[in-house]
């Protein structure tokens, strides 16, 4: 449900939610059907296990680690995943791979990602990837540019539009091997939120894009999600070719890029059945917010994937200041942390408990979200007006209170949570047209070596060409591989990495780099260098 990118009124969605759609409809009961067993799938936890991810951004992430996992009476297991976000959109603010590329902040916490995975060393990385000129007029450009569509406004320039994007997404892909974990990209996370006004069918084709371009550059940890946003309301019913009418059956199916593309299904669950009475109650929907959550569980079902509950948190509830709200108005009610957490956390663990033969990842947002300009809604105030423009959202973090702390901790330490740990790869799908195959030449030639013991520098120097970025893979003594990206030193014209390695010890290397002017990265081969 949630706007990453872009201070703006509230999305379309809430806006029509915030007027009569129609009377409330009683509440299905939550889906409890279990079916097939989910079958080995990139990045899934073996032995029926569930990942716990938390977010979803570095600053929310820090604060957990210095409030909770380094208190040593709590005994915090950490999480099995994290959350972070980055973009793909060229010309808007943030640039391309924010976050990614250095610290930004869009005014709803700092992301980044270089901090993050220092500090959570062992967790699968979840990533929500934005590809949405909602902003500048729904005009779906980064979508067809990445597709290759022989657009005016995607075709001019040069390099144009097309090899601008699709380089883009190279090195985004570069950087997700490099960090050599588990990775699950949400690629146009909620695609079907009309806030992000994708075309369906450019959506679809620019996911299976990726995924080919995942599967050409040997990223084998890396995963694709497609999430659904599960908003239950009709949006824009009188144009269908949108394809934002959730009551459709086929809904799901006019967004689906297909089985040979999609790793996970995802979906956002931001209301469950102990809640949507209270976080609805001040608005009305078109179908049962709990119910459609559910409709995506069966849909990955019937398709045989598993299922990551990829955003979710107590929307409305305050920890902190012990208050309860509906969503679409900030009307704070004095409440408690028991009643807090009865009132939705447990309802929340519940249902991704009655739904673990699908459900193979769970996400909570731990944010404070009213210290964060983006999400700001004061007391009185309506969703998408004046001092609440991006939605009545809370304090969600569970440190602040010890109640709802004490049985979040209860809950994550059940043995049904696992730490992260990847299940094997599956066999990478074909790549899809319109994925290109290099033909232009090989790049020129490179010069490449190891200077100064113990404090070595690995450098990379490019003959004849410009590289958009270098990376290294490197072992010491044959031990654990280390990826990092190396820094362009202007005095020297090369790429260099600081090293520290001992006296008589072994360094293995091998760099991935991508030319500026290609849409794909070039591996090197294993080099040896040996300290005196």
């Amino acid at each position: 449900m949630t706007v990453r990118w872009h201070q703006r009124p509230l999305h379309r969605a809430f806006a029509a939610g915030a007027v009569a759609l129609g009377a409330l409809v009683a509440l299905a009961a939550p889906n409890s059907a279990a079916g097939a067993a989910v079958p080995a799938a990139r990045g899934v936890p073996a032995d029926g296990k569930v990942m716990f991810v938390m977010g979803q951004d570095s600053d929310t992430l820090s604060d957990y680690r210095s409030d909770v996992l380094n208190k040593s009476s709590l005994d915090a297991p950490a999480p099995g995943g994290v959350t972070l976000y980055t973009n793909l959109v060229l010309g808007g603010t943030p640039a391309p791979l924010a976050g990614m590329t250095g610290p930004a902040n869009w005014g709803a916490g700092t992301v980044d990602f270089g901090r993050t995975l220092r500090e959570y060393p062992n967790s699968t990385l979840a990533v929500g990837l934005y590809l949405s000129d909602a902003t500048s007029g729904c005009g779906n450009q980064p979508l067809r540019a990445i597709i290759g569509r022989n657009d005016s406004d995607v075709t001019a320039g040069s390099p144009n539009l097309i090899a601008q994007y699709r380089a883009k997404v190279d090195e985004m892909i570069g950087r997700l091997k490099g960090y050599d974990r588990d990775v699950l990209l949400r690629i146009g996370y909620e695609f079907d939120g009309p806030w992000n006004c994708y075309n369906a069918d450019f959506y679809k084709e620019a996911f299976r894009y990726i995924k080919g371009r995942i599967d050409a550059l040997g990223a084998t940890r890396v995963a694709t999600v497609w999430q659904s946003a599960a908003w239950p309301v009709n949006t824009n019913p009188d144009r269908p070719e949108y394809n934002y009418v959730v009551t459709d059956p086929r809904h799901f199916d006019t967004w689906y890029p297909g089985d040979s593309y999609v790793d996970w299904v995802g979906t956002s669950s931001f209301y469950n059945s102990r809640s949507v009475q209270s976080q609805w109650g001040c608005g009305s929907y078109d179908t049962d917010p709990v119910g459609l959550q559910n409709r995506v569980l069966d849909f990955a079902r019937a398709h045989g994937k598993p299922v990551m509950v990829s955003e979710a948190a107590p929307q409305g509830s305050r920890t902190g200041a012990k208050t309860k709200s509906c969503i679409f108005r900030n009307n704070p009610a004095g409440s408690s942390g028991q009643a807090i957490w009865d009132g939705w956390h447990a309802g929340y663990f519940e249902w991704v408990d009655r739904n673990k033969d699908v459900i193979r990842s769970a996400a909570y947002i731990n944010t404070n979200w009213d210290a964060q300009t983006q999400w700001q809604c004061q007391p009185g105030a309506q969703a998408g007006g004046p001092g609440c423009a991006n939605g009545n959202w809370g304090d969600s973090r569970v440190q602040a209170d010890p109640t709802v702390l004490s049985n979040f901790l209860a809950e994550i330490k059940k043995p049904m949570w696992t730490n992260g740990a990847g299940g094997p790869a599956p066999t990478p799908s074909p790549t899809p047209t319109p994925t290109p195959t290099p033909t232009e030449p090989a790049p020129a030639d490179f010069t490449q070596g190891v200077t100064g013991s113990p404090a070595a520098t690995v450098w990379f120097k490019p003959k004849g060409f410009t590289a958009t970025f270098v990376t290294v893979q490197y072992r010491i003594n044959g031990g654990s591989p280390q990826n990092h990206f190396l820094s362009h030193d202007d005095g020297d014209a090369r790429w260099e990495l600081p090293v520290t390695v001992p006296a008589g010890a072994t360094l293995t290397y091998a760099f991935n780099y991508q030319p500026t002017d290609r849409t794909h990265q070039t591996t090197t081969p294993t080099y040896t260098w040996v300290t005196r």
